[in-house]
């Protein structure tokens, strides 16, 4: 089974992320993580010095994520992405790399794009090809 856990820097992605763990250690499991870094770019006042630092925090979210997996003996890929959704590119790495289950807290720290989008698990449990855990 190919387990997916979407992180950002909230309690909800980390209650998310030990969930995921902990399935994988009772049915044998790949486990993937993947962070999405807010590409911002359409914002004229954002320096490329905050987009930097925007991909750091993301970075740093999916080596914490691996650092958590490792000390529960479990090996996860680690992936980062931009993106304008991070449901979009959660969907998308779901289905080109044969996702059977993608796990996710019921919020993130995205309050912005909750307010424009609507909230990313909503927009994942509506469009993802595979099952989808939702994690409180």
């Amino acid at each position: 089974m190919n387990i997916l856990v979407a992180m950002d820097d909230s309690d909800f992605a980390r209650k998310a992320l030990a969930k995921a763990i902990e399935m994988t250690k009772y049915q044998p499991s790949q486990l993937f993580i993947l962070s999405v870094a807010p590409l911002l770019g359409a914002i004229d006042w954002l320096s490329p010095a905050m987009t930097d630092k925007l991909k750091e925090i993301t970075e740093n979210v999916v080596k914490k994520a691996a650092a958590t997996a490792k000390k529960a003996g479990i090996a996860a890929q680690v992936f980062t992405e931009e993106g304008v959704s991070p449901a979009d590119n959660i969907i998308t790495f779901a289905d080109e790399n044969n996702i059977d289950l993608i796990v996710v807290g019921h919020r993130g720290k995205a309050n912005l794009e909750k307010f424009l989008l609507g909230s990313v698990a909503s927009r994942v449990i509506s469009h993802a090809s595979c099952s989808v855990l939702i994690v409180k």
